[in-house]
């Protein structure tokens, strides 16, 4: 079930997921036109015991274990990526030690459990991160040997010029543009139909009598109007269907029981009416049916058939052991080509009130219009 309406979601959202993916895929490929490329090399070095400076194996040995103390080589780390250091060389000078700073990006890292360290330098320039990565190196080498004899500090990789930028890469922004596009789409189309469910069954509650679920008295008064206006020359039939045997319980069973009684008996009557009649709550024990294009020759008959099954008794309880005698009695008009929506109301209300004054149950039609006067 659940399936079911997430397909429908997606079938009826389908085009908020491409226009999300389409204009997220198109902000980030004009994000990456304009935003300015970004070239990265690399650079490693590696911290050793200087041998020529030991007189015998065992103080190398005791050198490679104070190497493994951390604040060694990240001192080592600090020291190559400060700008003090690699500030003294003539290429960084040149270039402008503010320049460097503001445009590229000097980073160095430990390269985990190692004595190793990598330098990465990130700039607008492929060649100009290759200069200032040299630059550091040969005054950071230069420096820390100096300051440091115990130990050699060299260059164990040399930085290579690179041939296109780290970032933007537009075909994986865009991939990645396009995927968060249609995440959004999914939650906006599901959004929209919970949105639009949310909506019906409020607009629902509006319209419909949640006791019998049959329509309420003023959409079907509205639905009268809307067909005698738009179906002006065809036929129409109007019926009120009283249940005496309801409304002589109404006061004596409890409310949730009379609510269950004229719910069961508003499925009956749909059942029994086509697909296009409407079924209104017309009072606490009325239904009333409104039937495009009924002939009047027909209507009648249909209401005679329709009758024998509301007639049936109807269990209070589950067990059965007490019924309701609904005793259904009809009053049914067709319109005439002069009648109003009122008029046509008025007659069908005194259909049934003359079908329910007699001691059986009856279907009344009146073929004619009643006409109304006003008794002074």
């Amino acid at each position: 079930m659940e399936i079911t309406l997430y397909l429908q979601a997606f079938r009826r959202g389908w085009w908020i997921i491409l226009v999300t993916t389409l204009i997220a895929t198109n902000v980030s490929l004009l994000v990456s036109y304009f935003t300015p490329a970004v070239y990265q090399t690399s650079e490693r070095f590696i911290v050793s015991p200087n041998a020529g400076i030991f007189s015998s194996s065992w103080d190398i040995v005791s050198s490679l274990d104070t190497l493994d103390r951390r604040s060694i080589i990240n001192t080592y780390k600090e020291l190559l990526a400060s700008q003090a250091v690699y500030g003294r060389s003539p290429e960084i000078q040149k270039l402008g030690s503010d320049f460097v700073a503001s445009e590229y990006n000097i980073l160095v890292v430990v390269v985990p459990d190692t004595n190793i360290l990598k330098l990465t330098v990130e700039g607008p320039d492929p060649d100009g991160v290759v200069v200032i990565a040299k630059a550091v190196a040969s005054e950071g080498v230069s420096y820390i040997n100096q300051l440091y004899p115990v130990y050699n500090f060299s260059i164990l990789d040399s930085p290579e010029t690179p041939t296109s930028p780290v970032r933007p890469v537009p075909v994986n922004d865009a991939s990645l543009a396009a995927v968060f596009g249609v995440l959004i789409g999914v939650v906006l189309a599901f959004s929209r139909e919970q949105l639009q469910n949310t909506m019906e069954k409020l607009r629902e509650r509006s319209v419909i009598d949640v006791a019998s679920s049959a329509y309420t008295r003023s959409y079907f008064e509205r639905r009268l109007r809307e067909e005698m206006t738009r179906q002006i020359d065809s036929d129409l039939s109007v019926a009120i269907v009283n249940f005496r045997g309801l409304d002589e319980v109404a006061n004596i069973l409890p409310k949730p029981i009379i609510d269950s009684l004229i719910h069961d008996l508003t499925q009956t009557l749909k059942g029994e009416l086509r697909g296009r009649d409407v079924v209104g709550r017309w009072d606490r024990s009325q239904l009333s049916v409104l039937l495009p294009s009924t002939p009047a020759s027909a209507v009648e008959a249909t209401f005679k058939r329709i009758q024998t099954y509301l007639a049936e008794s109807v269990s209070v309880d589950k067990a059965g052991d007490m019924v309701v005698l609904p005793d259904p009695c009809i009053g049914v008009v067709a319109r005439d080509q002069f009648d109003s929506a009122e008029e046509l109301i008025k007659r069908a209300e005194l259909a049934v009130e003359k079908a329910s004054s007699f001691e059986e149950a009856a279907v009344n039609f009146l073929s004619k219009p009643f006409l109304f006067t006003n008794e002074n």
